[in-house]
């Protein structure tokens, strides 16, 4: 398979699941609007009713009041407007919780919905169940200003991080693509291989045919017998480095070293010599 179209694949995957992300709190606006419109409407709707597309504008018109206080107390925290925060935060959380009301009576009023709360309690435990039930009117709404607060631009970050692969993709297909075609040429010059092995195969065994004519019967075994007892000189060791303290010495010892001329008469220190002999006459007296 080639190995672009899977990274291609990759990304056309990363990018649909971006694509939703952003779109995410578009659809939980529409549908929990539906809801409250739903209450608004008396429960009810009718197409000829214009109370109905009046509940639907305030429906939608609430869950975006939810969104946009959200992403407003966002901007002042990052101000750090104590009094924006306190005003916005508590009309936020106060339309979360209209919103939840109205999302949990949109719910039950399915005439089925009762018989699988029941049967979701009998398998779940009673806290698990109260949660469950409580989901069904929080998480829309709550979801709506969680989405606010945190952004998606994370996920468009790493998907625009991630379109370098493309690049190396394409380099893994053009090295693929020139290698197959490389091997589609190596395999047009087999002929040409053969007949120039057939040569070299062609000479060897003339040269074969000549030695046993000459009365060499041995067919090459001992060349390579020669070649088996062939030793090679081990390579002179070079001289070893003097260390600076006998580097020194060296030095000394040779600027010592007195060359006398040998015409020039040596001459023996007379007066050394009585003088130690006055000195043991001296002592052996004492």
């Amino acid at each position: 398979m080639n190995m672009r179209f899977v990274v291609r694949t990759h990304l056309r995957q990363q990018r649909l699941e971006v694509l939703l992300a952003v779109l995410l709190p578009f659809f939980l606006i529409v549908e929990s609007g539906v809801a409250n419109a739903w209450v608004y409407a008396g429960g009810t709707f009718e197409y000829h009713d214009p109370r109905t597309y009046i509940a639907l504008g305030r429906g939608l018109f609430f869950e975006v009041l939810t969104y946009s206080c959200f992403k407003l107390l966002k901007l002042l925290v990052r101000k750090w407007n104590k009094l924006g925060i306190v005003i916005v935060s508590t009309v936020g959380l106060w339309c979360i919780i209209v919103s939840a009301g109205n999302n949990l009576g949109w719910v039950l009023s399915g005439n089925e919905l009762g018989g699988v709360l029941a049967s979701v309690s009998h398998y779940m435990p009673g806290w698990l169940s109260t949660i469950y039930q409580l989901g069904l009117g929080l998480l829309l709404p709550v979801s709506v200003g969680g989405l606010a607060l945190v952004d998606v631009e994370h996920l468009v970050h790493e998907a625009l991080e991630s379109s370098h692969l493309d690049n190396k993709a394409l380099q893994v297909h053009e090295a693929e693509m020139h290698r197959s075609i490389y091997l589609k040429s190596q395999k047009k010059q087999k002929a040409q291989i053969e007949d120039a092995y057939d040569g070299v195969a062609d000479v060897r065994a003339k040269s074969m045919i000549k030695r046993v004519e000459s009365g060499d019967m041995s067919f090459g075994s001992k060349d390579q017998q020669a070649a088996g007892v062939r030793r090679i000189a081990p390579p002179s060791s070079p001289a070893s480095p003097l260390l600076p303290s006998q580097a020194a010495s060296q030095q000394m010892a040779s600027a010592q070293t007195l060359v006398l001329p040998s015409s020039a008469p040596i001459i023996q220190p007379a007066a050394s010599t009585s003088l130690k002999a006055k000195l043991d006459k001296f002592l052996w007296k004492g």
